[in-house]
């Protein structure tokens, strides 16, 4: 059970935030940098063209084309298989949060995967639930490599997995983040404007109003009220995304106004409740103490959100000296994070590499970059690139590091591998 939360922040510090939310929400729409319209850290040249163009590559094997199937239009997370039923037939997982996370940062580097991110969008706005609990939350699901049969809840899957969503708050802000994506990377308003579409947006929205507590931030999942630091870092960006959206796509100012003040009240409340100003760190959640400097995740990782997601220049210094004082115990010379793989589940965190080229150590970055090179690409096994433990949410932060290209419109997806990971689930 979470403890109740308390905000101390005075009142008027707070008007002045909404005040100054307002102002910005009220001019053009902001440049795009990065693969966030808001970050305070630009994009970098660290990832080579085909390190690139094969990440590219490996994204194309997972577009689902199914005409006039349920699964058209859907983005598999990875290319391993993730559960194989009782009649050894793979599925592969479909995680909203990941597939919009990997495809802002691809649309950043390919603006000619938009008509794959069209589909992508009017796949979420037919599998929302439109009602109850799940309003405006996408459930994971699971697609058959051989029918393109879908389904929440495979035969033999294990129960935590069947109708599975990690987070309600950061799935729910991911799917307006990604709507703005497309709206700036040259999508076409009329997209955003289909009836079905335009109430998905809506109901994503409307979720994330019915999550946030009374000082602001949100919870995980209705079921688990706790507000954790990475969540509303995304979830405060989300509310800026729609924001762009309401004012560009719907000509609708006031409530593009309204949006930005629901973002610098969910900014006030991660200051206040979020930020242990007496050890100059992130807490992980509301609820959580100190961070635990010997966790990789999310201990230290929720260090660099704040820094990666924020769009304050104001906040910079204090999110730059948190992301450094986190770090340093993982950078020993016989064990850095950047030459091998922090995390004990074995995922390789390029987001990590983002923060350090963010906080000037691009050098770092660089040698993540030249082992992530060499892990993702397997030269030992070459027919199998980009296998286990990546994921297609690791687009956003590797493309973040590579130079954009001009491509072509996205052409026929790849079949799909029939390859599966061994581990109950095949997902993290």
């Amino acid at each position: 059970m979470s403890r109740t939360l308390a905000c101390t922040r005075p009142r008027a510090a707070v008007i002045l935030l909404l005040l100054a939310a307002l102002l910005a929400g009220s001019g053009r729409a902001q440049a795009a940098v990065g693969a966030l319209a808001d970050s305070r850290c630009p994009p970098a040249a660290l990832v080579d063209p085909a390190f690139r163009d094969a990440a590219l590559q490996a994204l194309q094997g997972l577009l689902v084309r199914a005409p006039g199937q349920a699964a058209d239009g859907a983005v598999l997370s990875h290319h391993s298989a993730g559960h194989v039923d009782d009649q050894a037939r793979p599925w592969h997982q479909v995680s909203a949060y990941q597939v919009n996370l990997g495809l802002m940062g691809a649309l950043r580097v390919s603006p000619g995967l938009l008509p794959a991110v069209e589909g992508w969008l009017q796949w979420q706005a037919r599998h929302m639930a439109a009602t109850g609990p799940l309003r405006g939350v996408v459930l994971d699901h699971w697609v058959r490599t051989d029918t393109r049969e879908e389904s929440i809840c495979p035969p033999g899957i294990e129960a935590r997995l069947c109708g599975h969503v990690d987070a309600h708050d950061s799935t729910a802000a991911s799917t307006l983040l990604m709507a703005d994506a497309y709206l700036r990377h040259g999508g076409r308003v009329a997209v955003l404007r289909d009836p079905i579409l335009r109430a998905a947006l809506e109901a994503a929205a409307a979720a994330l109003r019915e999550l946030t507590s009374a000082e602001g931030l949100t919870w995980a999942l209705p079921s688990h009220r706790v507000a954790y630091t990475m969540d509303a870092v995304e979830v405060i960006a989300g509310w800026r995304a729609w924001s762009r959206v309401q004012r560009h796509a719907y000509a609708e100012p006031a409530s593009a106004d309204n949006t930005m003040v629901l973002a610098a009240r969910a900014q006030a409340a991660l200051d206040t409740l979020l930020w242990d100003r007496a050890h100059g760190s992130w807490r992980v959640s509301a609820e959580a103490g100190r961070p635990d400097k010997t966790r990789w995740y999310p201990d230290t990782v929720a260090q660099a959100w704040p820094l990666l997601w924020g769009h304050e220049p104001a906040r910079r210094e204090r999110d730059v000296l948190a992301w450094r004082q986190a770090i340093a115990p993982w950078q020993s010379p016989a064990s850095h994070w950047a030459d091998h793989v922090a995390d004990p589940a074995g995922f390789l965190w390029p987001a990590v590499a983002v923060a350090a080229h963010c906080t000037g150590d691009s050098a770092v970055a660089q040698r993540w970059v030249a082992r992530a090179r060499q892990h993702w690409l397997n030269s030992d096994n070459p027919e199998n690139p980009f296998a286990w433990p990546f994921q297609v949410g690791d687009l956003l932060w590797l493309f973040w590091l590579a130079d954009a290209r001009d491509a072509p419109a996205a052409g026929p997806a790849t079949p799909i591998p029939r390859v599966h990971d061994p581990r109950p689930g095949g997902t993290s």
